[in-house]
């Protein structure tokens, strides 16, 4: 009998060692139940995205864009990603220079006239999730033209479009927590996410419109009145 209780405890410690192993690599998770009691949960690690990861953080030291208008002022922190480098050279170009947003559809988007010649560009890897800054897609090239992301909340086909494409787990949430157009994946390349300015674009995307038959046609387009740049350690004035 005490060869057995030996082993009996053995064989606890050992189990003890193997939940504590797999509780620090990420496969168990480990919480309080309602009654106080631990309860295990296996769960598969999960491969995070930078991408996403720098979608939705607040970082610092990113190059960023201040469109101003008469409405007021959208700042747009810029990625690491080819798209944001044509966004620089297209505005040290000039080419936003008195564009204008075009396209009003509230609680989607909004979305300048084209500026120029279409070009090709590789997608970022960014999702157009609410505030995402991206150029609209002409066939297989990009167009010049600056759409912004204004959807708070999913709408119906929104939902039914991440339910029916199958996303992971965390693309999926994460349209789910934030909003966006999921539909728009592959129309538009997105190069930024706006910091500050939410309620400008709000409050450009309430303004009259042709509604859903006229194409979302703004009844007075909003002048872009500059785009200034900011790289890092350079702060816009």
């Amino acid at each position: 009998m005490k060869k057995i209780k030996t082993l009996g405890i053995i064989t606890m410690a050992v189990l003890f060692l193997v939940i504590a192993a797999l509780a620090i690599f990420g496969f168990i998770n480990l919480r309080n139940a309602p009654e106080n009691e631990n309860e295990i949960t296996f769960e598969p690690l999960e491969n995070k995205n930078p991408d996403y990861e720098w979608q939705i953080s607040k970082t610092e030291g990113d190059a960023a864009a201040l469109i101003k208008t008469d409405l007021g002022d959208i700042l747009i922190k810029l990625g690491d990603c080819a798209a944001a480098e044509k966004f620089l050279e297209l505005c040290n170009e000039g080419t936003f220079a008195n564009a204008e947003f075009v396209t009003l559809a509230e609680n989607m988007f909004i979305q300048t006239g084209v500026c120029g010649e279409s070009f090709y560009l590789e997608q970022s890897g960014y999702l157009p999730i609410n505030g995402a800054a991206a150029f609209v897609m002409d066939g297989e090239k990009a167009a010049p033209s600056i759409v912004i992301i204004n959807a708070k909340e999913l709408s119906g086909t929104s939902k039914a479009f991440v339910s029916e494409s199958g996303f992971e787990k965390e693309k999926a949430s994460l349209y789910e927590k934030f909003g966006g157009m999921p539909e728009y994946e592959g129309k538009i390349i997105v190069f930024g996410m706006v910091v500050s300015g939410t309620e400008t674009v709000e409050t450009i995307g309430k303004k009259e419109n042709s509604g859903y038959t006229g194409g979302y046609s703004a009844a007075e387009p909003i002048k872009i009145n500059s785009v200034e740049i900011s790289l890092p350690n350079e702060p816009l004035e």
